[in-house]
């Protein structure tokens, strides 16, 4: 139970880094920086007010984001451990997982906080979005098969 435990809190730390590099890149890249980004994550807890409460509620973004990525990982695990077939085609079941999240946030969990705003297509931006998600799932896969193999 601690060896699992330890696996999922890896992998989603990992999972969580590459998507925390790619969202504060974007940040910056769309010119809204990267405070903004994580204090909107903020913002599913707290409302409009996460943009004003400094690093504080950045913070709070951040560990939110941290959560998200633990229960990601943890929902990926939990699939390799009852179905053989994702065992046994793990990047391919990592790279659908990723298309997965990309959808789930895109069309429930982005329209959910920002109606009218998404769904939407956006070019080059979407495109990197599902590399991004992709890149997600493959560092939590990555991360599971190596401690399964130590």
């Amino acid at each position: 139970m601690r060896r699992t435990a330890v696996t999922i809190i890896l992998a989603g730390l990992a999972g969580a880094a590459v998507d925390g590099a790619y969202a504060s890149l974007m940040g910056l890249i769309r010119g809204i920086g990267v405070m903004r980004v994580w204090q909107s994550v903020a913002g599913g807890w707290i409302g409009a007010a996460a943009r004003e409460g400094g690093i504080a509620t950045a913070l709070l973004g951040f560990a939110t984001h941290i959560g998200i990525a633990l229960v990601m990982a943890a929902v990926f695990m939990l699939a390799l451990s009852r179905i053989g077939l994702l065992r046994r085609r793990r990047w391919q079941a990592a790279i659908a997982y990723g298309l997965g999240l990309y959808l789930v946030m895109y069309l429930l969990v982005l329209p959910l906080r920002w109606p009218g705003i998404f769904p939407r297509w956006d070019g080059l931006f979407s495109i990197a979005d599902i590399a991004a998600h992709i890149g997600v799932a493959l560092a939590i896969a990555a991360i599971i098969r190596w401690r399964e193999r130590a």
